[in-house]
């Protein structure tokens, strides 16, 4: 039963990996959502009990199966709801379909206005994420919604290594190498990359980068091949970088990813909790990150009051 003071109650989904940690963070209870497919494929879930008036903190990443921990948020949010929350703050460490951000051809959906819209109208007050693919999408939630920064988790990770420089695999990712270079009192840069939007073929234009003898910090959000950091690491060890560590936030690793990596020469690959973790991935947890912010939108909406 719910028995603690605090104003908060966690309610860890089927993909609600940082959730333990989380609650620990906010000195708030945890309760484990129930969860099982029917024989035809449906998701069920449950929260099994009343939430008396708290804010309910749901936790649930969208990977694997995106499509089923994606239904499985939104059930959970009508539930949280159903049973008493006065307020429901979505927390999706990994939001899926965040890269089809914008129609890059004519006739695509911008597939995270989806997404953030349906959380928002089954009930979501406030809605947080870890490094979502561009911050700026999350205004299609239509509320209170938060990116994490995962740049302090990384500084501390890299804590000891020496003559570091920060790498963005490509201009997108610009602004991650410039927060976490600020972190480390490191310089930053980035790699021209091209992406055929029918094919998905990457190429790679290398810049004039003085990374000779360097620890080079290549920094993203997401390794789902593992394609593109493999060729970023190539072209940086053939420029001399004397060793490549990649901090990614999202570490998926379909495929022969771990396989890619290991060939390219990647010393380290640290990664959050935000995903199952994957063999050969070093894992930090984001949970007291995202307390912070939990703690931020409940105290900016005056709901602790």
């Amino acid at each position: 039963m719910l028995t603690m003071s605090s104003r908060f109650a966690v309610i860890a989904g089927p993909g609600g990996y940082p959730a333990p940690r989380l609650a620990e963070a906010l000195g708030a209870p945890l309760v484990e959502a129930e969860h099982k497919v029917f024989p035809d494929g449906e998701a069920y879930v449950r929260i099994p009990e009343g939430l008396g008036g708290r804010i309910a903190v749901v936790v649930q990443s969208m990977y694997p199966e995106q499509d089923r921990r994606f239904v499985e948020a939104l059930q959970l949010v009508e539930a949280a709801k159903g049973v008493g929350a006065e307020h429901v703050i979505l927390v999706a460490p990994y939001t899926a379909y965040a890269r089809q951000d914008r129609r890059f051809r004519t006739g695509e959906p911008i597939s995270i206005k989806v997404v953030l819209h349906s959380l928002r109208v089954a009930g979501a007050d406030a809605f947080i994420t870890v490094d979502i693919h561009k911050p700026e999408s999350l205004t299609y939630f239509g509320g209170p919604a938060y990116n994490v920064d995962p740049a302090p988790v990384f500084a501390e990770a890299l804590r000891g290594e020496e003559n570091l420089v920060v790498i963005a695999p490509d201009r997108g990712a610009l602004r991650r190498a410039k927060s976490l270079a600020e972190h480390l009192g490191a310089s930053y840069d980035y790699l021209e990359k091209f992406r055929d939007r029918v094919t998905g073929e990457i190429t790679m234009k290398p810049k004039e980068l003085n990374v000779e003898g360097k620890t080079v910090v290549l920094v993203d959000d997401i390794i789902s091949t593992g394609g593109t950091i493999a060729k970023a690491a190539e072209i940086l060890r053939s420029r001399g970088a004397s060793k490549v560590i990649v901090a990614v936030s999202h570490a998926l690793m379909v495929g022969n990813a771990r396989e890619k990596i290991a060939k390219a020469g990647i010393s380290r690959l640290i990664a959050l909790d935000t995903v199952p973790p994957k063999p050969g991935v070093e894992v930090h947890s984001a949970a007291g990150l995202i307390a912070d912010a939990v703690k931020r939108v409940a105290e900016e909406q005056g709901w602790l009051f």
